[in-house]
């Protein structure tokens, strides 16, 4: 017990002659590791994970995990000291886990006893009397945290762990908008600025000749939305003229105030309130995609950024553009993939995903093929016979709804997939593709059925036994919910 009080007394005073988050937390680890023979270590929060402030007796101490790993997890959830025996500990991708005799993991506490971090005893041994081992424990981390926040708090990552950071995430995004959003929140972490806005024109578009300019993400790292929402509802022409003033200025940043002439085309933004702007944008010659882009990284306030702050941003830009297009060229050679190059459509490899998806008794199936058309083939040639399977695809295409979609499954076969109400329904989009067709000079069998609780194969194969029926000019029904259609006349049968 006395050894236990001793250890608190003992931390109190190392801290207070510490000058920063660094050495306090050090200055914990050591004397609680000398005192227990254990091992421990500091870790406080920053962002998402958990990153090392301090350890002691581990040859290899993770330096970040998750805030919702293991038993630290826990405690930052609860905000309770955790205390067990007999526990096993491990680091994803670092080590397997592996026994322990006593383990003790406590929180942090900083202002209004906000959890900054947890603070963890690790012994090969059974503490004695472990509970007063815990409330120890939790003491010293109370006393860490209140010096933590004496010292003004954790430190921040450094502009190039920020750097490094947030190009691993841009470089995952899947699209577009994910990019963007990506791009804004690190302009905002890096700048030091409120917000961020990216705005997205279609190259050689014309405002007028349609939706060609849009506000694809933002950011506000912290209090209001006003700069960001009243941007994002200046018109078309407005915003345009800002990608064309960041353009023209390239990446640099501007202090805007009430009054000032000559503002480069930044009026609209300064109208609103902006008073610091940094504007990220691609330099000349850089390969560009399709489009204009231009980031603004905006604050109320009238501060200076680092000079190197819009260098940085342009080459963050750059990388943002290659990771568009390494995303772009996935994305098209995935089309080419699933695709048939004749009709478009894609084939059975997504059907199966789609298909898989979608929910039962809600989802029509329609196995469909062109009648005769190996007769069209024999007669007058594989031209008419890709013409007829082009017209046909282009047909049912336009006879569905939007959210549904039609496959090219083989030679003159198509599979479409509906989200009906009923069967009802499905028949009666049956009868307008069948009509559609028929519109064009072609007919087509049509075997309809409903999804149930079964595998994909299953219901494609009583589709095709539906189709099978059509074909031979008779119902089939299983189980109630196949028919058969034909499209001489876009009649069901």
């Amino acid at each position: 017990m006395t050894a236990a009080t001793g250890l608190v007394d003992e931390v109190a005073q190392a801290v207070r002659a510490c000058e920063s988050v660094y050495r306090t937390c050090n200055a914990v680890v050591d004397a609680v590791s000398t005192r227990t023979g254990a091992s421990v270590n500091v870790l406080l929060i920053n962002a998402n994970h958990l990153y090392l402030g301090a350890c002691s007796g581990v040859w290899h101490a993770p330096q970040a995990v998750r805030i919702d790993y293991g038993m630290a997890g826990q405690v930052l959830t609860t905000g309770h000291t955790i205390a067990r025996r007999g526990a096993a500990i491990g680091c994803p991708g670092q080590h397997a886990r592996r026994p322990v005799g006593s383990m003790i993991c406590a929180p942090v506490r900083g202002t209004h006893e906000t959890v900054i971090g947890v603070v963890t005893v690790e012994s090969d041994v059974a503490l004695a009397d472990l509970k007063h081992w815990a409330s120890v424990l939790a003491e010293i981390g109370t006393l860490l945290g209140a010096r933590i926040h004496q010292l003004d708090g954790p430190s921040e990552p450094s502009p190039p762990q920020w750097l490094l950071s947030h190009t691993l995430s841009i470089a995952t995004a899947n699209d577009l908008t994910e990019l963007a959003a990506r791009f804004c929140r690190a302009a905002v972490d890096l700048s030091g600025l409120r917000c961020a806005v990216t705005l997205i024109r279609r190259a050689n578009d014309l405002v007028d000749s349609g939706p060609p300019l849009t506000v694809v993400a933002d950011h506000c790292g912290s209090g209001s939305r006003r700069l960001v929402d009243t941007i994002g509802a200046l018109p078309p022409e407005s915003l345009s003229k800002l990608i064309d003033a960041a353009a023209r200025h390239q990446s640099a940043y501007s202090r805007g105030e009430v009054g000032i002439v000559g503002l480069g085309g930044f009026e609209p933004l300064v109208d609103v309130g902006v008073r610091t702007l940094v504007a990220a944008t691609l330099p000349p010659g850089t390969p560009h995609p399709d489009f204009d882009a231009a980031t603004l990284i905006m604050d109320e306030l009238s501060v200076q950024p680092l000079p190197d702050t819009a260098v940085i941003l342009e080459l963050l830009m750059i990388n943002a553009v290659a990771s568009y297009e390494r995303m772009s060229t996935q994305h098209r050679l995935q089309t080419l993939a699933d695709s048939d190059p004749l009709t478009g459509l894609r084939h059975r490899r997504p059907l199966a995903r789609r298909l898989a998806s979608g929910a039962p008794w809600s989802t029509a199936v329609l196995a469909i093929d062109i009648d005769s058309f190996k007769a069209i083939n024999d007669t007058w040639g594989h031209d008419v016979g890709d013409r007829a399977l082009i017209e046909v695809a282009d047909a049912i295409r336009q006879a569905l709804r939007e959210g549904d979609e039609v496959f090219r499954v083989g030679g003159d076969e198509f599979v479409a997939l509906l989200n009906v109400a009923s069967r009802d329904e499905a028949l009666q989009i049956a009868n307008r593709i069948a009509a559609a067709v028929a519109d064009g000079g072609r007919t087509i069998s049509v075997g309809v059925t409903l999804r149930q609780l079964e595998d994909a194969e299953t219901t494609l194969r009583r589709a095709d036994e539906a189709l099978y029926a059509a074909k031979h000019g008779r119902e089939h029904h299983l189980g109630g919910q196949s028919v058969s259609a034909r499209g001489a006349c876009g009649q069901v049968r």
